[in-house]
């Protein structure tokens, strides 16, 4: 009998265990030589977390590429788990895309995968803020313009998939008579622990339906 309630105390804690969220909080900012990048995950109800930060992007020009400082830091008892510097060039670009083609292409139907896993993310606060000008007072507003309008086409093509359940915050606002960019942001996501199980099967079905695919992947993920 003492059995049966172990077994079924441990089916609950597996249940508990895949049905708990992962938490995402993506936060964002730019203001002139100040940015920061901070991406906070938590799950298992907050007895798992992971902090990385990138304090510091630098764009030296489109030869030398774009720079930029990483930081793992464990939120539980704040300890330093380490920091890198890296540059983002052209050739790593090139090099990241022809990667990613190789695993597209030793993948059946990758895109279709990659749409139902952000079918389960629900998105639970937006909120982005931006101020820029340039000077003259009706260049500036073409371009507040213009940026409302990258803002509503890009947050609309990425929630035709993923579940927004609040009311996005966006602001761009003028600022006249003076050579700026400011922007900063907020975005927190959730998806169950039990979704991301279930793709990652998936995934791995869809890559050994592909002849070879499984060693493609290995090798690109390996030197990467």
């Amino acid at each position: 009998m003492i059995w049966a309630w172990i077994a079924g105390a441990v089916a609950v804690l597996i249940l508990a265990v895949v049905q708990s969220k992962i938490k995402i909080c993506l936060s964002f900012v730019h203001m002139e030589q100040n940015d920061e990048i901070r991406i906070d995950v938590r799950s298992l109800f907050g007895l798992i977390r992971y902090r990385y930060i990138v304090p510091m992007l630098r764009f030296h020009g489109w030869l030398e590429g774009l720079e930029l400082k990483s930081e793992k830091t464990n939120p539980n008892n704040g300890d330093f788990q380490g920091e890198s510097k890296r540059k983002i060039d052209f050739d790593k670009i090139k090099k990241a895309i022809d990667n990613f083609r190789i695993l597209l292409n030793n993948c059946f139907k990758f895109n279709q995968w990659f749409r139902r896993l952000l079918s389960h993310f629900h998105c639970t606060e937006l909120n982005w803020k931006t101020s820029a000008g340039i000077g003259d007072a009706a260049e500036t507003a073409v371009v507040v313009g213009t940026l409302w309008g990258l803002k509503t086409s890009l947050l609309g093509y990425i929630f035709r998939t993923i579940r927004l359940e609040t009311r996005p915050e966006l602001q761009v606002m003028p600022v006249f008579n003076q050579n700026v960019f400011m922007t900063e942001g907020i975005c927190r996501l959730h998806i169950r622990l039990w979704h991301l199980v279930v793709a990652g099967l998936q995934l791995l079905f869809r890559i050994l339906k592909i002849k070879g695919g499984l060693r493609a992947w290995k090798k690109v993920l390996l030197r990467t």
